[in-house]
């Protein structure tokens, strides 16, 4: 019986979760209330309010089952080689930075909570929310950061390491800013495709790769 009750108690949250989803993405994230949120899900909201605090607390629960495009950014799998040829070094960074786009555009959980969290773009870095997203940004660029600094270092003519910094903003700013571009009408360009082509033209210019 307890078992049933934890499972009832489970698909009960998940439900609300899944009916968060549409009302944020429908009504917008600050207009909607926890009541929206419960008669979305066919529940009370006394119900929504057992599981969830507030709406913040419903959007981290959904940020903890979908990780957004800056979470699936990993280090390159192994050190570029010091005598790997231009072509395959600039491909090695460029599969690395488009792996987001390619994360995003075949997941469609992702596509609606990153809809949702740019909504969010104007509350700043002050709320509990702010504070983590900008941390999932700061790390993707920390990841972008240290792939181009190993290029520097293992094979110039690449940015000196002064300009690392300002080569993985470039390279972070392109994927961002395709993404959100990109979520605005999916229809218009392939964000994969159009993604790769044009880091591989930034790091062209960048590391002279």
């Amino acid at each position: 019986m307890a078992r049933r009750t934890q499972e009832q108690a489970q698909a009960t949250r998940q439900g609300i979760l899944d009916a968060a989803v549409h009302v944020f993405l429908e009504r917008g994230f600050q207009p909607s209330s926890m009541q929206h949120v419960a008669d979305r899900a066919g529940v009370t909201r006394g119900a929504v309010y057992w599981h969830f605090r507030d709406q913040a607390d419903v959007l981290d629960a959904l940020l903890d089952q979908t990780p957004l495009p800056w979470q699936v950014l990993t280090p390159l799998p192994e050190p570029l080689a010091a005598d790997a040829p231009a072509a395959w070094r600039r491909d090695a960074l460029t599969q690395m930075a488009v792996a987001p786009l390619h994360w995003l555009e075949g997941s469609e959980p992702a596509q609606r909570v990153l809809r949702i969290v740019a909504q969010l773009d104007a509350l700043g870095n002050s709320t509990r929310l702010g504070v983590r997203l900008a941390g999932v940004r700061h790390a993707g660029l920390q990841c972008l950061q240290i792939a181009l600094r190993q290029a520097a270092a293992n094979h110039p003519p690449g940015p000196h390491a002064a300009d690392v910094p300002v080569a993985a903003l470039g390279v972070f700013a392109v994927v961002d800013g395709l993404m959100h571009q990109w979520l605005k009408q999916p229809s218009a360009f392939g964000l994969t495709a159009v993604g790769t082509l044009a880091v591989q033209s930034l790091l062209a210019g960048l590391l002279e790769l």
